[in-house]
């Protein structure tokens, strides 16, 4: 009986076992031993047998090949049946060794995530996301209501000078009434003079610059801002939590603030200002890249 015991560990990794057979038996080479495909038998016979007999007794034992076809292999005395020594790594003569591609520089690309709906959702460069269009119009329109009433309430020493002009107004209108005349006609130059609309013009361009331009000094966003969320940054740094500079947001303010305050001659450049953040790829509006900034999300 030989040293080897029964079964043996399956074939190492990238190796096929060998077929059942005869081999030389790893501990005595005078022997060999019947390999069956995935472990040592019992079964040994003397060296000089030939492959293919069935059946009988051979070195003290006894046993049965379990299938009368073997396929001859040769192999050395020693060698174990699942070292094939004629096996070699299969090599595709079609591939080309790996080599590295030189980097290129890719283009700015404006980084996006999914919402909810399934829509994707603008990023900064450090991945904050952006405003979106309408809740920057939102807030737009609630600064404005915000700024005029401001302003209103410093132009009542102008207004109160109306009064007297609609009083006098009403009365001829119902003079003319009374007695089958013409209605006489008012124009706003005749409630207020050329002047006065200047003063309130000036109000207005005063009131506005003071409220944006403290207001994204101080807290980075005006309170219609806060309310909806939104927070003035730095261009591509979204996680800023210092001051913004006075350059940036008095610039920031005039671009924004006078077109407005002063609509009847630049009414177009307001509505394109308005508008641009749905072309830009940052949503930038004209004057947030007149001051290097980004509106963003904060909740």
């Amino acid at each position: 009986m030989s040293d080897i015991p029964i079964g043996s560990p399956p074939a190492p990794p990238g190796r096929h076992a060998a077929p059942q057979g005869w081999y030389p038996d790893p501990v005595d080479h005078s022997r060999e031993r019947y390999w069956d495909g995935w472990s040592w038998s019992r079964n040994t016979r003397a060296a000089s047998q030939s492959g293919g007999q069935s059946g009988g007794q051979s070195g003290g034992q006894s046993g049965g090949q379990p299938g009368p076809y073997q396929r001859p292999i040769q192999h050395q005395a020693g060698q174990f049946p699942f070292q094939d020594p004629y096996r070699q790594p299969y090599q595709n003569p079609s591939q080309q060794p790996y080599q590295q591609q030189p980097y290129q520089q890719q283009p700015y690309q404006q980084p996006y995530q999914p919402q909810a709906s399934g829509r994707p959702v603008a990023l900064t460069a450090d991945g904050v996301p952006v405003a979106g269009w309408w809740w920057r119009f939102l807030a737009g329109v609630l600064d404005l209501m915000i700024v005029s009433i401001v302003a209103d309430i410093f132009s009542i020493p102008i207004f109160i000078k109306m009064i007297p002009v609609v009083k006098e107004y009403f009365r001829e209108v119902i003079s003319a009434g009374q007695n089958g005349g013409v209605p006489p006609t008012l124009s706003p130059t005749d409630l207020l003079g050329s002047s006065d609309q200047m003063v309130i013009t000036l109000i207005s361009l005063v009131v506005g610059m003071l409220y944006f331009s403290l207001f994204w000094r101080f807290k980075a966003a005006t309170p219609a801002q806060l309310l909806c969320g939104l927070r003035v940054v730095p261009a591509d740094h979204g996680h800023n939590t210092e001051l913004l500079p006075w350059p940036m947001v008095v610039v920031r303010a005039l671009t924004w603030w006078v077109p407005i305050a002063v609509s009847s001659v630049l009414l177009i450049f307001t509505v394109v200002n308005v508008l641009f953040p749905l072309g830009n790829v940052k949503r930038q509006a004209i004057h947030d890249l007149a001051a290097k900034t980004q509106i963003v999300r904060i909740r």
